[in-house]
């Protein structure tokens, strides 16, 4: 009997989870597909929670934490102050105000539109459609991989399902229904990882006693101060870059611009902000925390991605992993949506540099199902280096122009040309022949290929930048040309 109950509840569960997914996806019908229109500061924040937080940071950098100790607590620092205090307080409503004088719909036609160069805006749309189309397709893989283990079906077939559910979602509700979508599923993942979080704290004898015990484990070569502290060397290096990646980086993602949009007013913006805030510090904190805890646990764990998935296998029940697998999967559809809609902006809007229609919507939704759904049944290594530098490259290409537009007013074609042109391809090249173990500059640049990708192409950016307002002020020193004989 009990056994029925717990499995009725389990069916319940995801039952209620699809019904609540689809009356929230139609909460964006009759509305305009690429703008939000006025939702709660609520809403607001879960949404840039569940757009910020994805599978990789829920079960990837868990792992890191297992291998790394404490020291990987400072990631989540970064993504609570850096990440969203900063955004919140610096960029966040400069950019509503400069997106709603442009008139702009999209972070593409925002950048295009702020610096006087549509071109530009069509530009970084391709750059954001190719690189975050396939970004997608390794979320989708991840969440794909979780299901296969409750659900007797193929994983291509899972993936292609994953891929068309979301194309469907971003279809019918549009950025509307995203949102609230996303906001639904930023509250799970809250929910599903605190199960977790509790469950570690009382098999360690509660959080005290846990750092107490780590502190007593002998250093290894990752945490070589001990699992307590920053470790000393590349190791060290490591994580302060994953810091920058994860919490600087974010700032000029166009997922993350577009959550600007929806802000009404600045006092919209503060309550938002306090919320995001608070659920970020509970829900990568105390994952975070609880997977470092878990080395007590866990002690012979090799494989990092499998940290977390055997924690919940050992420490809840069945209907507790449930909840678990909804939360990961809430974190994966939440990344997913977001990806789709501003790749689907690009095909359908930005791009071809016209008003979207239902056709163009369409087959925008379409493209990137076939791209995402296809990328995420092959493995091969020019996938992997666009989904794991997909951040990095956005970031090193719009992290200057973006800033310079919003926060200092800085409206510079040139610069702006200059400056996304010089991050994407130093970004590019760096991570494809200078970066890694087997880069084959490696041997002429030594310890300089451990740099991260986002700082060379960041560090070039900014040159870019600095070159591209020096030629502007050339240009406006030189004299005009005088009108050829004949000619008004």
């Amino acid at each position: 009997m009990s056994q029925m109950l717990n499995t009725l509840g389990i069916i319940l569960i995801w039952v209620v989870y699809i019904a609540a997914c689809v009356w929230l996806t139609r909460k964006g019908r009759k509305h305009d597909s690429l703008l939000p229109g006025s939702v709660g500061f609520v809403v607001q924040a879960f949404a840039y929670v569940a757009t910020y937080i994805s599978t990789v940071a829920l079960i990837g950098f868990s792992g890191l934490a297992h291998a790394y100790g404490l020291q990987i607590l400072l990631v989540a620092a970064g993504v609570v102050v850096l990440g969203t205090g900063v955004v919140y307080r610096f960029l966040a409503w400069p950019t509503r105000q400069w997106q709603e004088r442009l008139g702009a719909r999209s972070p593409a036609q925002l950048l295009g539109l702020g610096h006087n160069s549509p071109l530009l805006g069509r530009a970084l749309a391709l750059v954001f459609a190719v690189f975050l189309g396939v970004y997608a397709s390794a979320v989708i893989k991840g969440a794909a991989l979780l299901l296969v283990e409750i659900l007797p079906i193929p994983l291509w077939i899972v993936i292609w399902i994953l891929a068309c559910v979301v194309g469907l979602c971003v279809h019918v509700g549009g950025l509307r229904g995203v949102l609230y979508t996303e906001a639904m599923q930023g509250a799970v993942m809250l929910g599903g990882m605190l199960l977790i979080i509790g469950a570690v704290f009382a098999q360690v004898g509660g959080p005290l006693n846990g750092v107490l015990s780590l502190a007593a484990l002998p250093p290894d070569h990752l945490a070589n101060n001990g699992f307590t502290a920053l470790s000393s060397g590349e190791a060290g290096w490591f994580v302060l870059s994953l810091v920058a990646v994860t919490s600087v980086a974010v700032w000029a993602q166009p997922q993350m611009i577009q959550r600007h949009f929806v802000i009404a007013s600045p006092g919209d913006l503060v309550r938002s902000s306090h919320m995001a805030m608070l659920v970020l510090t509970v829900l990568v904190g105390g994952t975070f925390f609880a997977a470092t805890l878990s080395r007590l646990i866990l002690p012979e764990a090799t494989n990092p991605d499998a940290v977390m998935p055997l924690l919940v296998s050992m420490l809840l029940p069945e209907f507790g992993m449930h909840m678990f697998v909804l939360a990961i999967v809430s974190a994966a559809l939440s990344t997913v949506t977001a990806l789709f809609h501003i790749a689907a902006s690009a095909v359908a809007e930005d791009v071809p540099a016209r008003r979207s229609t239902r056709a163009s919507w369409l087959l925008g939704i379409v493209l990137c199902i076939l791209v995402s759904g296809g990328s995420a049944q092959i493995s091969g290594q020019m996938i992997a280096v666009l989904c794991t530098t997909s951040w990095s490259v956005v970031g090193a290409t719009v992290l200057v122009p973006y800033v310079a537009l919003v926060r200092w007013n800085q409206r510079n074609a040139p610069a702006a040309w200059m400056s996304a042109v010089a991050g994407f391809g130093t970004c590019m090249v760096w991570y494809l022949f200078a970066y890694g173990p087997n880069a084959v500059l490696k041997p002429l640049i030594g310890s300089m290929g451990h740099i991260p990708p986002f700082f060379v192409g960041l560090a070039f950016s900014l040159v870019g930048w600095g070159l591209g307002v020096v030629w502007n002020n050339l240009e406006g020193l030189c004299p005009s040309k005088p009108p050829r004989k004949g000619t008004q």
